[in-house]
């Protein structure tokens, strides 16, 4: 049997070359749908298993907290270090040089980020020298910086330009970012004293829900409520203000379902039309119906799940090999292909080799064997 399903396979060398092709290709962007979807409900951590939580607003991260809530959320008990986290949005040179940049304290940020290494004299270097701006071993690789360099920050919605030079790098954590001293923009703001977010490092991760409430309390029936959360559940939030992204992939995805469908069953239904007399001669010959459905699906399944393994395969293979960490700007999300999204790419294309061959497999087996043997396609 799978000697003739084989040769029927390879009957038409053309058209079943190009209908895999055409398979994989599809199942290759549906694999990457796939893995985009379940990225941006799981956002990354990686290694990095430090308890970290978010501060913001109440009513949006658009708008700013007091400076001074730093310390009265240094003194929550379970706190252990706290840095305030102003987001710049500036490029470097050109408007295309766009990456996340912030304004930091210079003293307290890699005791959050402690899972981030720099070396002891840079970092004295931007404690001490307050233009002084570190970056992440990425950003440094991505842009060709290196130390003493001069970097001027252009185009931030704060409306100012600040001249900095770059006195260390980082490596581990978010090493795509750049951070320079909160102090020097709180300067060049006019002392504004406004921070956007809190970034805070927890003693334990059991603590999360007890800090939480203990923040939100200490700021409640103030002008400028807070909202406490788990970084993972702050960068959901974030992804949910880009608009129903995981909507408009879910509708994409059953585009490209469909389209995969009406590949195979064209091809599919193509074959066995050509082929009902065959099936009439074989069934005369003592082949029951189930066989001559069996063999057609067969070829479909062939086909389908050869398509896939080359699509959904060189997805994963892709995928695993980039290990994307970040889809955008705060955006972080594992762009590598869990177990679970190989099982349903999968099981999606046996489900629609099933469905392209089975109806006109069933009628070619069905079918009157003197109307069949009559049939010229």
């Amino acid at each position: 049997m799978w000697r003739l399903l084989w040769k029927n396979l390879l009957r038409n060398k053309r058209r079943t070359l190009l209908t895999g092709c055409s398979v994989a290709v599809s199942l290759f962007l549906l694999s990457s749908l796939a893995i985009v979807y379940a990225a941006l409900g799981m956002p990354f951590r990686g290694a990095d298993t430090t308890p970290r939580m978010m501060v913001r607003r109440l009513n949006g991260i658009v708008f700013m907290m007091p400076y001074s809530y730093a310390a009265r959320i240094k003194a929550v008990p379970g706190v252990t270090a706290v840095t305030p986290m102003n987001y710049f949005g500036a490029y470097w040179q050109d408007p295309k040089n766009q990456f996340a940049n912030f304004a930091m304290d210079a003293d307290t940020v890699f005791e959050v980020m402690d899972v981030a290494r720099i070396a002891p004299e840079q970092l004295a270097a931007f404690k001490r020298d307050r233009t002084a701006a570190v970056a992440g071993q990425r950003l440094v690789d991505r842009f060709h910086w290196k130390i003493g360099d001069r970097i001027t920050l252009l185009g931030s919605m704060y409306g100012v330009t600040p001249e900095l030079i770059l006195v260390g790098t980082f490596t581990g954590g978010t090493d795509d970012q750049f951070y320079f001293r909160y102090d020097y923009l709180n300067e060049l703001m006019n002392r504004f004293n406004l921070v956007n977010l809190y970034w805070i490092r927890l003693e334990k991760p059991a603590l999360a829900s007890q800090v939480s409430e203990a923040i939100d309390k200490t700021f409640r029936n103030t002008d400028a409520e807070t909202k406490t959360e788990s970084e993972g559940s702050f960068l959901l939030g974030f992804i949910s203000m880009l608009g129903n992204v995981r909507g408009i992939i879910l509708m994409i995805g059953a585009a490209v379902s469909f389209a995969i469908l009406l590949i195979v069953a064209n091809t599919m239904a193509m074959s066995i039309r050509e082929r009902v007399g065959e099936a009439a001669v074989m069934r005369s010959l003592g082949f029951r119906s189930a066989h001559i459905v069996g063999l057609f699906v067969g070829e479909s399944l062939m086909l389908t799940l050869g398509g896939a393994l080359v699509g959904v395969g060189g997805a994963k293979i892709l995928y695993d090999t980039l290990a994307l960490s970040q889809i955008g700007q705060l955006v972080f999300a594992d762009m590598r292909m869990r177990p679970e999204t190989l099982l349903f790419c999968s099981a999606l294309a046996l489900l629609l080799a099933l469905l392209a061959a089975g109806l006109p497999a069933y009628r070619a087996a069905r079918i009157n064997l003197a109307e069949a043997l009559r049939y010229t396609g």
